[in-house]
């Protein structure tokens, strides 16, 4: 059987912009794929670099603690607001959102210092945080 060519052109007529089309959808997911995993990439990258630097601060800290006078009088002052003000000053040059959250040094019941730093990255609702523990031991 033998088909005229009109009919067959006919047929045809508008697929090559059909195929087009759906090339153009498929490239397009791909291409914000590609684009929401180089964001994701990003914002895990800006979390983890704030998470170093908070525990850079915290280990700052600790060794302050560690290394300074061992009296009551100094130990207990670095626990009081005013004993740890260069501590919460470099926390807030280093990381974003520490003004509304400062960080923080408690002794606990067993006589460890408990250094807790946090922050808010920009954009997150979420306020994250590092623990760090130390002890002075004599």
């Amino acid at each position: 059987m033998n088909i005229p060519r009109r009919r067959i052109k006919a047929r045809q007529r508008g697929m090559l912009l059909l195929q087009s089309l759906v090339a153009l959808a498929l490239f397009s997911v791909g291409a914000l794929s590609v684009l929401m995993l180089s964001v994701n990439a990003m914002r895990q990258a800006a979390e983890a670099h704030h998470r170093t630097a908070a525990s850079v601060l915290a280990v700052q800290m600790a060794s302050q603690i560690r290394l300074g006078p061992r009296d009551v009088a100094t130990l207990a002052a670095i626990t009081a607001s005013t004993g740890y003000d260069a501590f919460r000053e470099a926390a807030a040059r280093t990381l974003p959102g520490t003004t509304a959250y400062p960080p923080l040094v408690t002794v606990d019941s067993a006589g460890r210092f408990v250094i807790t730093v946090r922050w808010q990255q920009p954009g997150d609702t979420s306020v994250h945080q590092y623990v760090a523990l130390t002890r002075i031991t004599e």
